[in-house]
């Protein structure tokens, strides 16, 4: 099912599976990204950092993830995968 909604200034479309469920979400308006952590069903969490990404078919830009997400074990590991993200350069800002 097609669900957009607008958030933070951008086209929210994360698309979740049967089962999964947003369980962390955090947005950094002085960097205009979204740390998003999502509870897969089989227990592990997919870990990605979203960034508005313009078309110009649309007035607001899209949450795209900038790169594949991670998968982790725990609610640690993603804090730490987010950490080390969130310091990259490529994510500067």
């Amino acid at each position: 099912m097609l669900s957009w909604d607008e958030k933070y200034g951008g086209i929210w479309d994360v698309q979740l599976r049967d089962g999964e469920s947003i369980h962390s979400e955090r947005h950094l308006p002085d960097r205009d990204l979204v740390a998003l952590v999502i509870r897969r069903v089989d227990g592990w969490f997919a870990v990605a950092v979203l960034q508005k990404v313009a078309d110009p078919q649309w007035r607001l830009p899209f949450w795209t993830a900038i790169e594949p997400a991670a998968v982790v074990a725990t609610q640690a590991d993603a804090d730490s995968y987010l950490a080390g993200a969130l310091e990259s350069a490529d994510y500067a800002g």
